[in-house]
């Protein structure tokens, strides 16, 4: 999860100068010319940046989006030597989002040679200015140790002064690091809070994670109707998690009106994107025959995929399915194995059920103690048959 969530923070800092942020035209032509963009008429926006040079050579607006033009190939060849030619020329000039677009140039060395003390040096100009762009690549900067040292403080002291200042990527990243615990004291409702700023500004993943919150009651009150509406949002936005997401919604009526031939239209959306919980929904619809033939075949096939991407509902299915024989051979040691993948990921219902396989001794040795740390973990995460089970063992004792 977590290298997964810093390669998405990498791509969408190191990347901006695609996108550099807005800033206020000063000229007559380049007002005109941003409205050009808009239209998408880039090669009249163009001539409206070169004229706007031409009243003013110092106009850092206006060579700024010439290079916004290069980077994206819009009206001109891409290229990404010449957007950093223009960057370079504005950056000088005090121009803030040429500064970050040059700052994200030699971090990531697209343009010119890959340059991290350069990079930095750009960045904090930027970021000293109240860039949100440039204090979250800044703060990703140090948290890497790319021409400034590793500094975890500072990193995170940079992520929040951009999350204040509206970055949706420095905000998701808070939201994450509070949810697991990482560099701040986990906090699942401080989480809630920067997800939901960045699904306000019409971040389709913040909306699918927000919508899992409120799904499973994480750092917010459970509200199947919240959540459906967010997964909602999210699919038809194009985030895959959320194909998934919002079929089960739609499948089990959770929130949203029941709707199975929805349901299995985005479920397998999601499979096809090889989501994990939608290869284990598209199981689920072959093995109750709702939306696709009945067959257990393909039941099990989709189940076993799930659980081998690490899907807990997959691996719990699994490993039901061995323990009691129904849809999979019986073999109480592949059900353990099964269970013991799932435990070791975090579920209580694994930890308990490992934890019972242990007491009696099925599929596993016979473990007293190893049994009570099983049932002491589902515990501690308030699972109430684990209790029981502990005041069992305590009487045995």
């Amino acid at each position: 999860m977590k290298h997964r969530l810093r390669i998405l923070l990498a791509v969408v800092l190191l990347l901006p100068s695609l996108f550099p942020s807005p800033a206020v035209a000063e000229s007559a032509k380049v007002r005109q010319g941003v409205k050009q963009v808009a239209a998408r008429q880039y090669k009249k926006a163009l001539n409206s940046f070169r004229a706007a040079l031409k009243a003013d050579p110092n106009d850092a607006e206006a060579m700024t989006r010439i290079g916004d033009l290069h980077a994206s190939g819009q009206g001109v060849p891409r290229s990404d030597e010449e957007a950093a030619r223009w960057y370079a020329k504005a950056a000088p000039l005090g121009h803030a989002p040429a500064r970050f677009a040059l700052a994200a140039r030699y971090a990531s060395g697209r343009g010119v040679g890959k340059d991290p003390e350069a990079a930095a040096k750009w960045c904090r100009l930027a970021a000293d200015q109240g860039h949100p762009g440039a204090q979250s690549l800044l703060g990703f900067l140090y948290e890497e140790g790319m021409g400034v040292p590793r500094d975890e403080a500072e990193s995170i002291a940079w992520y929040r002064k951009a999350a204040g200042g509206g970055d949706v990527a420095a905000q998701k990243l808070l939201a994450w690091r509070y949810l697991e615990g990482n560099g701040v004291p986990k906090d699942p409702a401080a989480a809630a809070i920067w997800y939901r700023k960045a699904a306000e500004a019409g971040d389709h993943d913040a909306e699918a994670r927000l919508a899992g919150m409120y799904r499973d009651g994480i750092g917010v009150p459970r509200d199947a109707v919240e959540s459906a509406a967010l997964y909602g949002r999210a699919a038809r936005g194009g985030n895959a998690e959320a194909f998934a997401g919002y079929g089960r919604a739609l499948l089990y009526g959770r929130g949203v009106a029941q709707n199975e031939l929805a349901a299995a239209d985005w479920i397998r959306k999601a499979a096809s994107l090889c989501v994990p919980e939608g290869i284990f929904l598209r199981g689920v619809l072959y093995a109750y025959g709702r939306g696709e033939p009945k067959d257990d075949g393909e039941a099990l096939d989709g189940y076993r995929r799930a659980a081998e991407e690490g899907y807990v509902d997959g691996q719990l299915q699994i490993a039901g399915m061995h323990l009691t024989g129904r849809g999979a051979p019986l073999s109480d040691n592949t059900a353990a194995a099964w269970y013991r993948r799932a435990a070791e990921a975090g579920s209580p219902d694994a930890q308990v059920m490992l934890g019972w396989m242990h007491e009696v001794g099925r599929g596993v040795p016979k473990d007293l103690v190893e049994s009570a740390r099983w049932f002491r973990l589902a515990a501690a995460q308030g699972n109430s048959v684990a209790r029981d089970r502990l005041k069992h063992l305590e009487a045995l004792r």
